[in-house]
């Protein structure tokens, strides 16, 4: 795997020759590939600047921030990141002393993979460039590894514990209990030249530096090796490594899936039911509708095949045709009875006749209405008079008729 250190967009990139030792720059990522891509090493081990990093510090043991889950951990970041904090990606990285969370842009994670992929390599792994600084031999920040170059100063206090510095006064103002800094040689410099005054200055900084850490009281040290890769980044707990057609949704979006999945599930069920419902209707409608035609018509069967309309249609107008006869011949009747001052009681239509159930106060009114039925040309007949609790009788009249001519008679 190739180890390459990303500086920043305007520095060159470094890469480290294991043989060697050092660090060797190339001009970008075209001729990183035209020198080591060709030979077949695709996969890179990324150092990424820490600036573009986010820490916090946290009470919280291992296994509470575990319990966290990405979306607890990324809330941490709510006052520190002025994005949407969905769009970090998190890390955590604890040890016997201190927990810290670290998180770094998904959009930096995916601009840096695309700007490998687009030369043919791939990333493997992805981590912060204070890594490369070795640890202090004293662990209780009183002592840090410092590093600077033209591109980029850090400081490492502990395993955990480094930032990128972008202000060294606020810096030393942060750290009081700082006492002793040991100095990193810069990659460009050789480190055969250690020494000569009349190339570089022996502790690999400036002087302006040197005067701030010198007003500051603090000892300077030399450490006489470069900022070295790591061993097994892959396996590094700071490793931000993702593959870039992993997608990653929020936990909104998730909850506005899940309730839209569950509305779906719920309206398909409905709709299901209500189909169901509707079957069994519809044939219990059918049933019952064949089940009355058999009634109307017992001698002709229901054909299946035919629509109902289509074989009651005839026998409705027929039916029709019958009731008007029967209208007509009512119409008829009705203003005798009225005239006679006789009320109905029932009335009961037949194919060709009517059979009606009156009151009257004597029988001699019946019978002066079944005469005017006759002269009407209509054949009544008067049978089962019968006395009411009134005072008065009820008899039974039936009009019948054919279809030439309109007859009465009285039963």
């Amino acid at each position: 795997m190739l180890h390459v250190w990303f500086r920043g967009q305007q520095s060159p990139l470094a890469v480290w020759h294991l043989d060697e030792r050092r660090w060797h720059l190339v001009d970008n990522w075209q001729q990183l590939y035209d020198i080591y891509g060709i030979h077949g090493t695709k996969a890179i081990s990324l150092y990424f600047p820490t600036r573009h990093l986010l820490q916090v510090d946290t009470p919280l043991t291992s296994s509470q921030i575990k319990q966290l889950g990405v979306s607890g951990q990324q809330y941490l970041f709510e006052e520190l990141f002025l994005g949407s904090v969905e769009t970090l990606a998190t890390r955590s990285f604890s040890t016997n002393d201190a927990q810290r969370v670290f998180a770094l842009s998904t959009s930096d994670i995916e601009s840096w993979q695309q700007s490998a992929a687009l030369v043919g390599l791939s990333i493997a792994a992805m981590l912060p460039d204070f890594l490369l600084l070795p640890m202090p031999n004293i662990m209780s920040g009183e002592q840090a590894v410092f590093y600077q170059d033209e591109a980029t100063i850090l400081l490492r206090q502990a395993d955990n514990q480094a930032l990128a510095v972008s202000y060294l006064p606020l810096m030393l103002a942060k750290f009081p209990e700082l006492s002793e800094i040991c100095v990193l040689p810069p990659i460009s410099s050789p480190l055969e030249d250690i020494g000569n005054d009349s190339i570089f200055d022996p502790l690999f900084i400036a002087p302006s530096t040197k005067a701030l850490f010198d007003q500051h009281n603090l000892q300077l040290s030399e450490l006489l090796s470069y900022p070295e890769p790591v061993p097994y980044p892959e396996r590094h707990a700071l490793n931000f490594f993702t593959k870039a057609n992993k997608a990653v949704l929020s936990p909104y979006l998730k909850t506005a899936l899940m309730v839209a999945l569950a509305a779906w599930v719920l309206q398909f069920a409905t709709n299901g039911i209500q189909w169901y419902r509707y079957h069994e209707a519809a044939a219990a409608t059918q049933s019952a509708t064949a089940a009355q035609y058999q009634s109307w018509f017992p001698n002709e069967p229901l054909n299946a095949r035919t629509q109902l309309q289509t074989q009651l249609a005839p026998k409705l107008r027929q039916d029709h045709s019958e009731s008007s006869v029967a209208l007509t011949l009512l119409s008829q009747v009705s203003p005798l009875i009225k005239a006679a001052s006789i009320s109905a009681q029932a009335l009961i239509f037949e194919p060709d006749a009517l059979k009606m159930t009156l009151i009257a106060p004597d029988k001699a009114s019946l019978d002066r209405l079944v005469a005017s039925l006759s002269a009407q040309g209509l054949t009544a007949n008067l049978e089962a008079v019968n006395n009411t609790d009134q005072g008065g009788i009820t008899g039974n009249i039936r009009i019948s008729s054919d279809s030439n001519n309109v007859s009465a008679s009285a039963l």
